[in-house]
C-alpha cells in the first residue's frame, strides 16, 4: 500500500471508531484529550502520520488500550 493511502486508511479507521464511540465532534474530542484539533483532523484525513504519543491520547480518549486501537486499525485495513 502506498504511504499516502495507508495514512488515509489509518485516519479513516480512527475517525470511524471515534464516531462509533459517540464522539462525533472532532474539536471537542481533541480538546478534551490534549490534542490540537488541527493535528487530529490531519491524522483523520491522512495528511499526517500519527505520532505514537497522539495515538496513545486517542486510545485513552476512546477508553481503549493502544493495542485495541491498533487491532481496530488493522481490522479496518484488511476490509
Amino acid at each position: 500500500m502506498i504511504e499516502k493511502e495507508f495514512c488515509k486508511s489509518v485516519g479513516s479507521a480512527i475517525r470511524n471508531l471515534r464516531i462509533a464511540r459517540g464522539f462525533s465532534n472532532l474539536t471537542e474530542f481533541a480538546l478534551k484529550n490534549n490534542i490540537p484539533s488541527s493535528t487530529l483532523s490531519r491524522i483523520e484525513i491522512g495528511e499526517n502520520e500519527a505520532q505514537l504519543n497522539n495515538l496513545k491520547k486517542i486510545a485513552d480518549g476512546l477508553g481503549i488500550s493502544l493495542s485495541a486501537l491498533f487491532k481496530h486499525v488493522e481490522t479496518y485495513l484488511t476490509k
